[in-house]
C-alpha cells in the first residue's frame, strides 16, 4: 500500500518534531502548585548581579540581599565583587523615600578586611560590604553584598 507523499510528509513530519524532554527536573509552576509560594525568590537584576528576597508571612519582604550571581553549589565558597555603579542603581530603584522614611544614622567600619557602609533609615537598615570605602560612588568592581533588612513587625530579627 502507497501512502500519499502529503500523508507520508505530515507523518514524517510528526515523528521528527518530538523532542524528547527532561521530565527529571520540576518546572517552577509544578513545585509552585505542589508546595505554595516561596518564602525567597532570586532575580537576576543587571549581569552578573542577583536579588535575592525573604518574604514574611504577609508576604512582604523582611530581607533582601544584592550579591554576585552564583550557583547553588557555590554558596558555600561565596567569592567575587560586582560592578559598584550596578549596586548603586539596584539600590536607588528598591530604596525610595517613602519606603525607608527618613535617614536615621549612617556609619562607616572596617570588618576583616571589608569596608562596612551602614546606612539606617526608619523603616529599613541597608549594609552595603565593599572592598574599598569609595564603593558607593565607584565605577569598580568594588561590592561584595549589599543586605537590606526592613523594621517591620512581621519581620523576624535577625543580625547579620
Amino acid at each position: 500500500m502507497k501512502l500519499p507523499i502529503v500523508t507520508a510528509s505530515i507523518f514524517l513530519g510528526c515523528l521528527l518534531s518530538v523532542v524528547p524532554t527532561d521530565v527529571s527536573a520540576p518546572s517552577a509552576q509544578g513545585l509552585h502548585q505542589l508546595l505554595g509560594e516561596p518564602s525567597i525568590e532570586q532575580f537576576q537584576v543587571r549581569s552578573g548581579v542577583t536579588l535575592s528576597v525573604e518574604y514574611g508571612p504577609d508576604r512582604l519582604a523582611c530581607q533582601m540581599l544584592i550579591a554576585p550571581r552564583r550557583l547553588l553549589d557555590e554558596v558555600e565558597n561565596p567569592g567575587g565583587t560586582m560592578p559598584s555603579e550596578s549596586v548603586s542603581a539596584v539600590l536607588q530603584k528598591l530604596l525610595q523615600s517613602a519606603t525607608t522614611g527618613k535617614q536615621i544614622d549612617s556609619d562607616t567600619n572596617q570588618v576583616n578586611g571589608i569596608t562596612l557602609l551602614t546606612t539606617e533609615y526608619e523603616n529599613v537598615s541597608v549594609r552595603r560590604f565593599c572592598s574599598s570605602p569609595s564603593c558607593a560612588s565607584s565605577k569598580e568592581n568594588q561590592d561584595v553584598r549589599t543586605v537590606l533588612l526592613f523594621k517591620r513587625d512581621a519581620c523576624p530579627r535577625k543580625v547579620q
